[in-house]
């Protein structure tokens, strides 16, 4: 791998400040967002039964981590990454396929880490607010997980979707870096073949944190994504991650974040938020964050209408 190949690192520290003041005073205007009308209605027949194939699983201890940040989980038992296929019936797939192409009229550009991408897609799609809402789902995803999940409790984190393709000549090009994300526990989900773009490969760095060099490849690994569908699960705040930049083709991806119920703490930042919509969006919303978090897990359940996936129901799916 040549220097030209290799990812750039994502700013961090007062980086991150820097980013969300541009994000705040920033002139570029922001696409109108519409809910998209839809066909297809979510159902947990959606969903492959008996369940998806997980592939190469790596727990965070396995990575290197010494420390759970969970307080009732064992950090070997918490999953840091994991291929997950055959999560979605060819239905699901075709349904979300579509939803997502119609929602890249709402996307806007960003001059780091991806070229076009829509946020807060539950907003705008009832197919995959029902689908981020369903007992189901949220069960099939815990299991990989290893704790109990819900939707993040945040709109525009909580959901968005990603499209990769060259731009014109002339015009600057995408930049996929290297990075972590602000929640824990995300879900990327490739909506196009292999065989339909170039590049655009997910690469994972097989290590902690702190362990993380971007100028040695040595460490980085490609996620064995290949069919629509296909996902990759990680810890998304303790992995370093990045997608190669798309040189042929289009390549689109829904990529979902939730939380545990059951812990109070939090690994996003007001600055990670910030960079993303700017200083004065990001305050409510940091604030309902935070009221969140301090919510028992049954209340938090209950706004979604399921009922509670414990920590004994997990447990006894291993069995």
């Amino acid at each position: 791998m040549t220097d030209i190949d290799r990812l750039p690192l994502f700013d961090r520290g007062i980086g991150r400040v820097k980013l969300a003041l541009n994000a705040t005073f920033s002139a570029t205007p922001r696409p109108t967002s519409r809910r998209v009308e839809e066909e297809a209605r979510w159902s947990d027949d959606l969903l492959c039964q008996p369940g998806p194939l997980v592939s190469d699983t790596r727990t965070l201890e396995a990575l290197g981590y010494h420390t759970s940040p969970h307080p009732r989980i064992a950090v070997g038992a918490l999953t840091a990454v994991a291929c997950v296929h055959r999560l979605f019936t060819p239905d699901a797939v075709a349904a979300l396929q579509t939803i997502c192409a119609r929602l890249e009229d709402a996307a806007g550009d960003s001059d780091w880490i991806i070229s076009r991408r829509t946020r807060g897609v539950t907003a705008l799609s009832p197919f995959i607010n029902a689908m981020m809402n369903s007992r189901g789902f949220l069960l099939a995803v815990s299991r990989i997980a290893g704790v109990p999940l819900v939707p993040y409790p945040m709109c525009n984190p909580r959901s968005q979707i990603n499209y990769f393709h060259p731009k014109p000549a002339g015009q600057p090009q995408q930049r996929g870096m290297w990075h972590t994300d602000g929640t824990n526990y995300v879900l990327n989900i490739v909506l196009s073949g292999a065989a339909d773009y170039t590049g655009g490969e997910f690469l994972i760095h097989n290590g902690t944190v702190d362990t993380f060099d971007a100028g040695d490849d040595r460490s980085a690994e490609t996620a064995r994504l290949v069919e629509p569908g296909d996902a990759l699960f990680i810890y998304g705040s303790r992995v370093f991650h990045g997608v190669r930049p798309v040189t042929t083709g289009r390549r689109m991806s829904l990529v979902l974040s939730f939380h545990c119920p059951y812990a109070r703490e939090d690994s996003n930042t007001f600055w990670h938020l910030a960079s993303d919509d700017g200083i004065a969006a990001t305050v409510p919303d940091w604030a309902r964050l935070r009221w969140t978090l301090h919510q028992s897990s049954a209340r938090q359940f209950a706004r979604i209408g399921i009922t509670p996936i414990t920590f004994e129901e997990l447990q006894s799916a291993g069995r």
